[in-house]
């Protein structure tokens, strides 16, 4: 009983230096890494909120864009940068895959990161070069599997979820295609346009204005129901059952950072993304917001990390 009324009361004196500090915070500019090249869903959405966030907060927010090594390099920043706050990363789904594909891994994203809010869930979209001559997926794998290793697909690497994405599909559909790695989604995308490469799954903020364009051919979605941003295309599910792939795009923080600061943040985030204004902007680009407590976000990573270490070892994806 001595023991919990110590705890008790050296909790109550912390408290009030913990308060002060939430109160205080932001003291100068917040950073936003994202681990992906400029341009990109990630970039677009992380710079969304930011600029929200530096209304709200009344200090700059500052959009860093450091693509590389499968996000590790950006991530890495991240986990090294001071506990206060001020540093954030953007993470996707490859937040959790890497360490299952990388021999060694620069750090343990359960481990040395502290979730902080969600923006929103989406699909990915199958898209082909409009000179390819498929209009829907079933088209898409007949034409695949008469030309094996003929066709290219864009990437960001094995180790990402538009990378995994195509691994599965073309694991479920015995497609024999080549893969074509690219360090972020933009220059990926560019050479899809120009007909480099003739296929890529990736996030759908990424590709919808292209497909509305006629620029790119929308074969189908890898949710497990139709995205309302496109529901006249079917789920690449509804072809190949069993198939279903969703990425996610939230902020995590160094861990040890002050539980008063990421709640202030956690708070900020989600009513931003909350607003009215802001979900209408957000569906626009093909995401579905949703605002998570950190608690909630953190057993989204452990439970996203577990469903892709099996999918790694299943495909029997050798570590690099």
């Amino acid at each position: 009983m001595r023991s919990l009324a110590s705890l008790a009361a050296a909790a109550a004196l912390l408290l009030p230096g913990l308060q002060a500090l939430a109160q205080d915070f932001p003291a100068k500019s917040i950073r936003i890494v994202v681990p992906y090249a400029a341009g990109g869903g990630a970039d677009i959405l992380a710079r969304l909120v930011g600029q929200e966030l530096s209304a709200r907060l009344k200090q700059p927010v500052v959009v860093e864009n450091r693509g590389g090594a499968s996000n590790t390099l950006g991530m890495q920043q991240v986990a090294t940068s001071p506990k206060d706050g001020h540093t954030l990363g953007l993470a996707t789904p490859v937040f959790v895959m890497t360490p299952s594909l990388m021999k060694n891994h620069p750090y343990e994203p359960l481990a040395d990161f502290a979730p902080v809010a969600m923006i929103g869930f989406t699909p990915l979209v199958l898209v082909v070069h409009p000179s390819v001559p498929a209009k829907t997926t079933q088209e898409f794998v007949a034409l695949a599997r008469s030309r094996p290793g003929t066709l290219n697909f864009a990437s960001l690497g094995a180790a990402t979820t538009q990378g995994l994405a195509a691994t599965m599909f073309n694991a479920m559909t015995g497609v024999e295609a080549m893969q074509v790695p690219y360090k972020g989604s933009a220059p990926g995308v560019a050479d899809l346009l120009a007909g480099n490469v003739q296929f890529m799954f990736n996030a759908l903020p990424s590709m919808l204005q292209h497909i509305q364009a006629g620029k790119l051919r929308a074969l189908g979605t890898t949710g497990a129901k139709r995205a309302p941003q496109l529901p006249d295309y079917p789920t690449i599910g509804e072809a190949v059952p069993g198939y279903t792939v969703t990425t996610w795009y939230s902020f995590v923080a160094p861990a040890g950072t002050p539980k008063a600061v990421v709640d202030l943040l956690n708070r900020e985030i989600a009513a931003i993304v909350s607003a009215p204004q802001m979900r209408e902007r957000l569906r626009d680009q093909g995401l579905e917001p949703d605002a998570m407590t950190s608690d909630e976000l953190g057993a989204l990573f452990r439970a996203e990390s577990a469903k892709w270490a099996a999918v790694i070892r299943d495909a029997k994806l050798p570590p690099e």
